[in-house]
């Protein structure tokens, strides 16, 4: 998607002043957070990037990208 990403420690006010945040796991998916700590993240929705990426793994675990449908294992 031409995301660049960086994985480093951060601090809690870092995460405070972010334009979006969210989180991502087996079970929560890809989950945008709007506030943290009682603080507003961004303009407090969901943010530009945080939509793209849902859209992305949607298509993905639906098997609506032929492009990938080599990560998916189908379960009868």
């Amino acid at each position: 998607m031409g995301l660049r990403v960086v994985e480093r420690p951060i601090t809690r006010t870092e995460l405070y002043y972010s334009d979006e945040a969210f989180f991502t796991g087996t079970a929560a998916e890809l989950a945008p957070i709007v506030k943290i700590d009682h603080r507003t993240i961004g303009n407090g929705k969901i943010g530009p990037i945080s939509k793209k990426l849902i859209a992305r793994f949607d298509n993905l675990v639906r098997a609506k990208d032929d492009k990938h449908k080599d990560w998916l294992t189908a379960v009868y």
